[in-house]
């Protein structure tokens, strides 16, 4: 739970813009999560506000965690 109050500190906001995620949290190309998102394979869920994808704080979060969780 700590992640995601941090990512709302970092954030001031509870959707993050998709570039925002790939650049910031992922470490990717907004192309290859595009990439991705066509092939089905994107790890989290989008939300669309008026024509632009978003990520919510949580699945950032959770996102995150995971990758953590993976790692060690």
């Amino acid at each position: 739970m700590k992640t995601e109050f941090v990512l709302l500190a970092c954030y001031e906001k509870p959707l993050i813009p998709l570039e925002t995620f790939c650049t910031d949290i992922m470490g990717i190309k907004l192309q290859t999560a595009r990439n991705r998102i066509a092939a089905g394979t994107f790890p989290v869920p989008l939300t669309r506000t008026g024509s632009s994808p978003m990520v919510h704080i949580s699945d950032a979060a959770k996102y995150i965690d995971q990758q953590r969780e993976s790692a060690a």
